[in-house]
């Protein structure tokens, strides 16, 4: 009874707080902007869910991007969600078929492919038509175990890769891959989903064991929360980190209080940090895309099923171009740099208290 009267206030908040169901309108957006969540191409929202894909057109400048990689698209998808509500495989199919119908150089996916139960079937179908495409992936929190040092490895993790390397798709779990435009060779790398999760040791490892050498202006991240060790370890090193995993906190009502916290108060410990998504952090600019699948409600209030379409700009110097100079850090980078630190504390503190007692 108690989630029945928890699921039903929320949606009484859900409605309250919608106040319309349309997309700010404006043109592509370009980082820095002082409101980048809400400068998104607008979107109709239609009867079916398919015709609620919206893509999210977004140009980012990066300082010493390769010349060959200078206005290189890259269609971003994220949070397919299979298994959670019927009508994720159609919309998650009509992502991939409007991400390949923008003719990018390059998709990334971007995890959570099965969320609940193991119809991989529906997963092939819906990444079938990319065989043969430029096509790079990382695993979400739903397609891999959480265990400390992330070396356990189950048959679902197993048969996902399977299938996405079947299916001509490079996988990348905390290494990088080659990728080659307009002549010019750079690397794209991704990481585990649970990398932001690793105590501070264990992710200067993970970042030890990616190359640095030829540059790697692109890395791939399902939680955004890695920015944050990124930041600490290796400021600078990623000029561009894409995510998704917030999935736009499933409500983003345009003029309203947005509900940046709803998957945890739906699901307690499940993260939703942002839907104030495009963010200068140091040296590194974050993106993080509302993704396509519905998750823990049926339900998207502003925040429609998107394919984010990334152009990236050269600015040729060594810092980045005046649109995204200058911008205070992230708050969600602060908000998990805060619990990391809050979190060690709390540890050294117990370690203390524990060596004081035994002696």
């Amino acid at each position: 009874m108690m989630v029945s009267r928890r699921r039903w206030s929320l949606w009484v908040a859900a409605v309250v707080l919608l106040g319309g169901c349309r997309e700010s309108q404006g043109a592509a957006t370009r980082a820095g902007a002082e409101e980048p969540a809400t400068d998104t191409a607008g979107i109709e929202y239609g009867i079916t869910a398919t015709e609620n894909i919206r893509v999210v057109p977004v140009e980012i400048e990066l300082a010493d991007l390769p010349r060959g990689w200078d206005g290189m698209r890259v269609a971003t998808i994220s949070d397919f969600q299979l298994g959670l509500w019927p009508q994720n495989a159609e919309v998650a199919a009509a992502a991939v078929q409007r991400a390949i119908a923008l003719q990018p150089d390059l998709i990334v996916l971007l995890g959570d492919y099965v969320a609940r139960g193991n119809d991989f079937g529906a997963l092939e179908r819906v990444i079938a038509p990319l065989r043969g495409r430029p096509v790079f992936a990382v695993l979400g929190n739903e397609d891999q175990l959480d265990d400390p040092e992330g070396s356990q490895v189950d048959s679902a993790q197993l048969r996902l890769v399977e299938i996405l390397r079947a299916n001509g798709i490079v996988y990348l779990r905390n290494e990088r891959a080659r990728f080659v435009r307009g002549g010019d060779t750079a690397f794209v790398a991704g990481l585990e989903p649970y990398f932001s999760r690793r105590p501070p040791w264990r992710q200067s490892q993970i970042l030890a064991s990616i190359p640095t050498g030829g540059g790697t202006p692109l890395l791939l991240s399902h939680m955004p929360a890695a920015v944050a060790g990124l930041q600490q370890l290796v400021p600078g090193r990623y000029p561009l980190v894409l995510a998704g995993h917030s999935l736009c906190g499933l409500v983003e009502a345009p003029g309203t209080p947005r509900l940046v916290w709803l998957n945890t108060e739906v699901l307690p410990g499940a993260e939703s940090p942002a839907t104030d998504r495009l963010r200068r952090i140091g040296g590194t600019t974050l993106f993080v895309t509302c993704g396509v699948g519905h998750s823990y409600l049926p339900a998207r209030f502003g925040g429609a099923p998107e394919v984010a379409l990334i152009t990236l700009r050269r600015t040729g110097g060594t810092e980045p171009g005046d649109t995204v100079r200058g911008l205070d850090a992230d708050s969600l980078a602060n908000v998990y740099i805060q619990r990391i630190d809050s979190t060690r504390q709390a540890r050294e503190r117990q370690a203390g208290t524990d060596t004081a007692g035994g002696t």
